[in-house]
């Protein structure tokens, strides 16, 4: 950003009163100059706690925010999920209230050291908080662990601070929904892990088998499982030199045939035979799997399911030459899944960008491929979401958006002032826009983008 930019907003701000553009110049400018913006946009109640709550409010104000008065600015800075830690810890130092530290104790942005003097109070909502906290430190967890209610346990058990005692403790003392936490979790250990393997209760089972450090001997012992689900868990994890494909590929039940049909090293012997399943699932993902044979790609590409045909448009491994059948499919939503392909010869975009479907020439404004005389056709449309599929396109040049600038609407203008190919004139142009949202997408554009030379 440049001086003379953020000086020119800071000007324009305070002279006209906008408290959209005040807000987007605020974490730019020096500490004098943001008090001055502070009382424009700290006026009144009503204004605070609209900020206080906005999602696209910059941190440097709700750190401000931070240390308001009222009682209701303070909770709804605690609930921003882009509040950050310093101003959390302003919150939890000052005269907190049971709400206010519940949301500081959920907060991803909170502290280690700020949730640890919390594990002694007795509300439930702190201490469910703490328990699932990902920041919580596992001392702080333990503390917490004695006196633990079932709900509590369950959340503690998905802790990813959580340690292989702390889990022995919580699979010992816990019901089947804290072991099935346990039985998912990667620290369980060998001990733990053998044990759910061998619980009555398949939810335990399962949740072993979706363990991102289960053994592969265990996953393929679980592909013998009475449950559908645990044997579909388990296909989810295989490793390539234990797969069984071909039992797999005749399992009676469709999860677990869906499972494999997504496989990434399926061979092409279980590929054909779930290329003829009944279940149009199983077809689907195995049209979308990368390492689906082309010859069984070929296969599915005249499937009676369009779903299942767009789904061999849209994977990455299917040939240029079966794009090109693809394209004249007689559904549109099978074509518009070919014009959102980057690598879709030009020719083919050309052609779909003729057509009169909404989803197939929106997707062509999508494709970042797509030649600029198309898109600056596209972008001219009568549809809101067509002209919106052209600004979505971060390659899309200038002239294309120039017929957008002034888009009578407003989601589409405040989508547009992001777009990297519009120039400083053009964002300026826009900070007079009459819906507020607009304007401050173009002030923290302008705050945030490089001035050329």
């Amino acid at each position: 950003m440049s001086d003379e930019v953020v000086m020119s907003l800071l000007t324009r701000a305070l002279q006209s009163g906008d408290e959209y553009l005040a807000a987007a110049v605020h974490p730019a400018v020096l500490p004098t100059q943001r008090q001055s913006l502070e009382k424009l946009l700290f006026a009144t109640s009503r204004g605070k706690r609209q900020l206080a709550a906005a999602p696209y409010a910059p941190a440097s104000l709700l750190e401000a925010l931070a240390s308001d008065d009222d009682p209701k600015v303070r909770i709804r800075v605690a609930r921003n999920p882009s509040t950050p830690a310093r101003a959390l810890g302003r919150l939890a130092g000052g005269d907190a209230s049971t709400a206010l530290l519940s949301a500081i104790a959920a907060h991803k942005n909170a502290e280690p050291a700020i949730l640890a003097v919390m594990q002694g109070m007795e509300s439930p909502d702190i201490r469910a908080a703490l328990c699932g906290n990902p920041k919580t430190p596992l001392k702080t967890l333990r503390a917490l662990l004695p006196a633990a209610t079932l709900a509590e346990r369950k959340i503690l058990a998905g802790n990813p601070n959580a340690d292989a005692a702390m889990l022995r403790d919580l699979w010992d003392s816990g019901d089947i929904y804290v072991r099935a936490e346990v039985a998912a979790h990667p620290a369980a250990g060998p001990g733990l892990m053998d044990e759910a393997k061998r619980s009555l209760d398949p939810l335990v089972r399962r949740m072993l088998a979706a363990n991102p450090a289960v053994t592969q001997d265990t996953l393929v012992a679980l592909l013998s499982d009475p449950e559908a689900a645990v044997r579909a868990a388990a296909v989810r994890h295989l490793a390539p030199d234990d797969h069984a494909p071909e039992r797999l590929a005749s399992d009676p039940s469709s999860t677990v045939r869906r499972a494999e049909a997504r496989h990434f090293t399926l061979p092409a012997s279980a590929a054909a035979r779930l290329a003829g399943d009944r279940d149009h699932w199983v077809r689907r993902w195995l049209a979308r799997n990368p390492g689906t044979p082309d010859f069984v790609l070929r296969r599915l590409a005249s499937d009676p399911e369009s779903e299942v045909r767009r789904g061999v448009g849209r994977n990455r491994s299917c040939a240029v030459d079966l794009l090109r059948e693809l394209a004249q499919d007689p559904v549109p939503w099978v074509r518009a899944g070919v014009a959102l392909r980057e690598d879709a010869p030009v020719d083919i975009l050309h052609r779909l960008g003729e057509q009169s479907d909404i989803d197939v020439i929106s997707a062509v404004g999508r494709n970042a491929r797509t030649p600029p005389s198309i898109l600056e056709r596209i972008v001219r449309h009568e549809n809101a979401d067509v002209r919106r599929a052209v600004i979505l396109n971060k390659r899309a040049p200038r002239s294309a958006l120039e017929a957008v600038l002034e888009d009578p609407y407003p989601l589409n203008r405040a989508l547009l002032a992001r777009h990297p190919s519009l120039s400083f004139a053009d964002l300026e142009t826009m900070l007079r826009d009459p819906e507020p949202q607009v304007r401050f997408t173009a002030a923290d554009a302008l705050v945030k983008r490089p001035r050329p030379n």
